[in-house]
């Protein structure tokens, strides 16, 4: 993994304002968002099984 898209060098184009390496991205957008919607939701989903209603919470839980 490369670690550098918040550097605007995203290697593949998807965060990046720079619309040379935007051209990169062969994808659509929308399903670079609808991904992490999904991982939001999946998320969520774990976090009410464990108890957490907020992600403030599981932290907190964590370190106390």
């Amino acid at each position: 993994m490369m670690r550098v898209c918040h550097l605007n060098t995203c290697p593949v184009g998807v965060a990046t304002q720079d619309p040379e390496l935007r051209k990169r991205f062969t994808g659509k957008p929308e399903h670079a968002v609808n991904f992490m919607k999904f991982v939001a939701m999946e998320v969520r989903e774990y976090m009410a099984e464990l108890g957490f209603r907020s992600i403030q919470k599981w932290l907190a839980a964590r370190h106390p």
